[in-house]
């Protein structure tokens, strides 16, 4: 762990041993007020969206999930090597997979699996990554359906759901703007989704993203719900959000099933320390490897990694990401992107183009068009003389 994240979490007594007495450090801008911090998101959000590009290009009939999780992560890992030596890099989130009524944190294990998931035409996909440079973190998720000809067929309920979310997503980018309260922007979800007669996610989060942080407590719910009320605070500038729509033709009630989780999160505040070598061994690595990242069994080399794994899980020194579902029949789509809120725009750093297929229907709700209407710039236009 490095000593940013040591004193980010109140641990780093030693943290000015070397400062002189009298002497004050200077303290780091680690917002995008920062010209290196932006590059860093920048540089982060090229990787993820030529990660993403990587693995959709093999997502095809016959492709197994495994593989393509592995695909993302070593494409990753191949291009951080090329830049920023010296500075803590890669992924941020592991590459996941998840495939129709399977929505979210499906990275399978190599090995682990007893029969490896294999696509076939029809199925949708939705592929969530994300990478880091110095902390910096920029994510992205995107859904196709493979289908033969590579667009989505007209009238059918697929290509409903993924232009629903992608809509939504467009519009939604738009009210990101400072002074925007967090609810609002909850308000073009839930009416973009009753456009197009789907059910936003239950429990999907937009979230600040901060350094070594990619879920801030600030957050956008999908929908206002009694059930998931949270603090509402306003849009502020030199802000940087992980903006993330899912959608579905069902209720968006999402339940855990048999899948075994396989993406895990560092407990900052837990203070428990491990008794088995396998867990200690493991901690160190989690340290080393992924400071306060989400980790993927996959890429973990300490041996017994599993064993230590449960010793930690145990006493929670990790949570896990539990692999979700929607009943069996419904079409999920999620799309995420990664906003930089900065004084003179609002710009969009993550995200690919959504896959060929027929043309949404138009917003008629008032809110809706207003907010589609908005500019991208936040700069007031100057009047001609």
């Amino acid at each position: 762990m490095s000593k940013n994240m040591k004193a980010a979490q109140g641990t780093g007594e030693e943290e000015w041993e070397d400062v002189e007495e009298g002497e004050e450090e200077e303290e780091e801008d680690t917002t995008i007020n920062n010209s290196d911090v932006v590059m860093k998101y920048k540089k982060a959000a090229t990787w993820a969206n030529e990660a993403l590009q990587v693995v959709l290009k093999a997502t095809k009939a016959g492709a197994k999930v495994v593989d393509l999780c592995k695909l993302g992560d070593e494409t990753v890992a191949d291009k951080v090597q090329s830049m920023f030596r010296g500075v803590e890099k890669g992924l941020a989130f592991p590459t996941s997979v998840s495939v129709n009524s399977c929505v979210c944190h499906n990275s399978p294990v190599p090995g682990e699996e007893t029969t490896p998931q294999v696509l076939v035409n029809g199925d949708v996909v939705r592929i969530d990554l994300a990478v880091h440079i110095d902390g910096y973190s920029a994510q992205v998720a995107h859904t196709i359906q493979i289908t033969e000809s590579g667009e989505l067929a007209a009238d059918s309920k697929e290509a409903n759901v993924i232009n629903a979310a992608y809509a939504a997503i467009n519009v939604a980018i738009r009210k990101m703007r400072p002074g925007v309260e967090t609810y609002e922007v909850t308000e073009i979800i839930e009416k973009a989704a009753a456009h197009f007669n789907v059910t936003p996610v239950d429990g999907v989060l937009s979230h600040v993203v901060k350094r070594y942080i990619v879920d801030g407590f600030r957050c956008i719910p999908s929908k206002k719900t009694p059930e998931q009320l949270v603090h509402e605070y306003p849009i502020e500038s030199a802000q940087v959000w992980a903006l993330d729509i899912a959608f579905t033709t069902g209720k968006g009630k999402l339940k855990e099933r048999d899948a075994r989780p396989s993406i895990f999160k560092v407990t900052l505040d837990n203070t428990y320390t491990a008794k088995m070598e396998s867990a200690r061994e493991l901690a160190r690595e989690v340290d080393t490897r992924f400071q306060t990242f989400p980790f993927g069994v996959r890429n973990l080399e300490t041996k017994k990694a599993r064993l230590g794994l449960s010793e930690m899980v145990k006493h929670g020194m990790v949570s896990p990401y539990p692999v979700l579902f929607e009943k069996d029949g419904e079409v999920v789509a999620q799309f995420k992107v990664t906003l930089l809120i900065t004084p003179k725009k609002i710009e969009r750093i993550t995200g690919l183009p959504m896959q060929k297929g027929p043309a949404p229907a138009p917003f008629t709700d008032e809110v809706l068009l207003a907010a589609s209407k908005l500019p991208l710039s936040l700069e007031e236009k100057k009047t001609k003389k």
